[in-house]
């Protein structure tokens, strides 16, 4: 039983063991994998200890180096060792790998309607909810920064008891928080000093786990921030259980040791699926990757695993996790706009004056002032540029000269120099769809596009002339709303990560897109709170998941997978392409398969399934060795066993990525199994790549029964050589239909002058 103490608000007391560690400089903590069939296994010189002793000589204690001992997600430990002990462990037999411990980062009210999953008319009530069981017993767990567990979205009103399969420790009676851990001992950046700012429990101090956690499967409660987004928040799988395994701290980032040992806690205690909203960076192959190896120990286990690609957007070649066992998930916009109207005019007088709307950068109520005027070196806010007797009490017009300038740093010195509101302005159209954070501080502050902010200059410059008839300009930002059916919408967020894949450029990564733009989630410290990145939009996939989980209990992870990109939309709610942060039209890097459709999900029709022996044949494809794949699946000369294995292509996915199209045809293999009506016939359609031929056959697929399986080819030719000098990419897809089910799946093809 999890206790919660006092710690100004409750804390989280978790019975987790703790080791003294040396402060020898030359110790660093690395993760040793073994061999799950080494010889001699049973034996306790070939146990964890066993091995560290070996490595130690007897020079130091074990239980002053050993930090955490996995057991599910790979054979192995952590510890703290020095280079000459990282030498002698790597040349142990037995030993697959050594390699040093590394640090990740981290990445509503109305999201679930704008999916489609909450009636119009009642925001607890829904067809898919209904038919779900609102996610009832499935069981979420959370890799990040804890949890504040006050929070209403967590109350456990209106469940039942917790599913007796839950081998985990219970939250004081709760069934809906029904775990909370944490983990710290592999990471050397915490300190005594560390908790002056958090806690050392379970408890969130930074918010984002908690906001993540609320977003999946937070219950029903009131909730709005200072006004705006006002409504009944909610987590796609309302009446799932959450377990929340803190490995993130305050000052220290995340360590991958304990991301481990949080992942392998979750799979001792039992949950169904697990939401990671970390980085993990672009320079590390598979093997070598502990958040892809600890995914797939889940995915083998029957585990569903969303990590969040990344905020490194708008430029390509920057997602993460392109492990084809995981989902990979991007983030966009929905139609709710958090907006504030403005009225610039001059002092006493109705007219002249202008009026627009800007998307807000933080909360406050109306405010009227005098508007401040700008020479050439301050009119862009940047340091030590403002002139306080001119900022004084005034509400002062910025502009953004590019995209890399912060609004929050002009905002702060607007703030600093005495002003009391400040107007953004764009300095070209070119800027206008990127998207920003929301601010922390209450302080009068929006953002208008480049046409209003030429307005407000050419407004301003005509006062300098003399036309204002020395009245002072004076403007009011009113106090914001929120506004709903914004179009077009949803739009990729500017920052959310773009393909290609770089590491596995045959898998189409990102896999999908979820709502990732000003989420209303819970917070610490406060009952709500908005959020932007793709860790918002990673529990949204989790969320629907846990639906389809309830309802299809026994799909696998792969099934799941397909369900959502198969059934994804691609077009936004004016009925056009979904469009890119800059107004094109985005691309299949961007999307994935397009914008999350839970209502399609949860009835695919048909999916793209797979196992870890497919997976495994894929990592062979790669040009992995034996030891790479053992490393990542465990299993001994696996490749050299393999006689054959299909080409990267082949690898039975929702998607169709193809990264070097040359004008020799290629012939790719899927298996599609019909998880809809028993009898049903399913044609396909084809959108071919620019300068590609695609053929699919059979064209028509016939079932007599469900959970049949089907398998077709798919051919790819090059229409004509390249004409061009560099790689590049081509677009298109194919979609199965019965009439009702619409199962498509996105194909990337790169080519290369011949």
């Amino acid at each position: 039983m999890v206790s919660w103490r006092g710690l100004g608000l409750l804390g989280l007391l978790l019975s987790v063991n703790f080791f003294s560690f040396s402060s020898a400089a030359h110790e660093q903590i690395h993760l040793v994998q073994l061999s799950p069939t080494r010889a001699g296994k049973d034996d306790p010189a070939y146990s964890h200890r066993g091995y560290l002793e070996a490595a130690l000589g007897g020079n130091d204690s074990v239980d002053g180096c050993l930090i955490y001992c996995y057991y599910n997600v790979f054979d192995g430990f952590a510890a703290k060792l020095t280079p000459e002990q990282v030498s002698k462990l790597s040349q142990m037999q037995g030993v697959l790998s050594v390699v040093p411990n590394t640090f990740v980062k981290t990445q509503t009210t109305h999201s679930w309607r704008f999916l489609g999953v909450e009636s119009p008319k009642n925001p607890e009530t829904g067809a898919l909810w209904e038919r779900a069981n609102y996610g009832q017993d499935v069981i979420i767990g959370v890799i990040d920064s804890g949890i504040w567990p006050e929070s209403a979205s967590f109350s456990d009103h209106g469940m039942g008891p917790v599913p007796a399969r839950w081998k985990g420790e219970c939250v004081d009676g709760d069934v809906k928080l029904i775990g909370a851990k944490f983990f710290l001992d592999g990471n050397l950046g915490v300190s005594d000093s560390t908790w002056e700012f958090d806690y050392k429990s379970a408890r969130d101090v930074d918010g984002h786990g908690t906001h993540v956690a609320s977003t999946a499967a937070g219950n029903f409660a009131p909730a709005d921030w200072n006004g705006l987004g006002n409504g009944t928040a909610k987590g796609g799988a309302p009446h799932a259980r959450i377990a929340a395994y803190k490995v993130c701290w305050a000052g220290a980032m995340c360590s991958t040791a304990d991301v481990a040992a949080g992942v392998e806690e979750a799979l001792k205690d039992g949950v169904d699926l697990i939401t990671i909203s970390l980085d993990n960076g672009l320079d590390k192959p598979m093997f070598e990757d502990l958040l892809a190896i600890s995914s797939y120990h889940a995915m083998r286990q029957g585990i569903f695993v969303s990590f969040s690609a990344g905020n490194t957007g708008p430029s390509a070649g920057r997602v993460v996790h392109g492990e084809p066992w995981s989902m990979a998930v991007a983030a966009g916009t929905t139609d709710r706009f958090l907006g504030s109207d403005v009225r610039i005019g001059l002092q006493g007088r109705a007219k002249p004056s202008i009026a627009m709307r800007g998307s807000i950068i933080t909360q406050f109520p109306t405010i009227t002032a005098p508007f401040a005027k700008f020479t050439n070196t301050s009119k862009f806010c940047l340091n030590n540029t403002l002139d306080p007797s001119e900022v004084q009490g005034k509400i002062v017009f910025c502009l953004r000269g590019d995209l890399s300038e912060d609004l929050q740093d002009k905002a702060e010195m607007v703030m600093d120099a005495g002003g009391v509101g400040m107007i953004a302005g764009n300095a070209d159209k070119s800027m206008d769809y990127q998207l920003r954070f929301d601010l922390v501080y209450n302080f009068p502050a929006l953002l208008v596009k480049a046409a209003d902010a030429s307005r407000i200059q050419a407004f301003l410059s005509s006062c300098d002339e003399g036309l204002c008839n020395s009245r002072d300009p004076v403007a009011t930002i009113y106090s914001p709303k929120s506004y709903l059916g914004l179009k077009p919408s949803p739009m990729v967020a500017d920052f959310s990560a773009r393909g290609p894949n770089i590491l596995t450029p045959s898998i189409l990564k990102p896999d999908i897109m979820g709502p990732g733009v000003d989420i209303l989630g819970a917070f610490y410290n406060q009952p709500y709170a908005f959020l932007s990145g793709t860790s918002m939009a990673t529990p949204h996939i989790a969320g629907v998941a846990a639906l389809i989980k309830a309802l299809h209990p026994r799909w696998s992870p792969a099934a799941i997978k397909s369900a959502i990109m198969t059934s994804a939309k691609t077009v936004d709610n004016t009925k056009k392409p979904i469009q890119d942060w800059d107004g094109t039209t985005a691309s299949a890097f961007a999307t994935g398969s397009g914008m999350v459709n839970p209502p399609a999900a949860l009835e695919p029709g048909l999916v793209y399934d797979a196992s870890a022996r497919d997976y495994n044949l894929f990592l062979c494809a790669l040009g992995y060795s034996d030891q790479n794949v053992e490393v990542i699946t465990g299993e001994k000369g696996f490749c050299s066993a393999e006689k054959y294995f299909p080409s990267l292509s082949n690898l039975n996915y929702p998607s169709l990525s193809v990264a070097n199209l040359t004008m020799k045809a290629t012939t790719i293999t899927r298996r599609v199994t019909n998880v809809g009506r028993a009898k049903s016939l399913y044609t396909v359609s084809v959108q071919a790549p620019e300068g590609v031929k695609v053929s699919i056959y059979p064209s028509i697929l016939r079932y007599s029964r469900a959970y049949e399986t089907k398998t077709f080819t798919v051919k790819l030719e090059r229409t004509k050589p390249a004409d061009f000098s560099q790689e590049t990419y081509a677009f298109g897809s194919y979609t199965w239909s019965d009439g009702y089910h619409k199962v498509r799946s996105p194909i990337v093809v790169g080519t290369q002058p011949s």
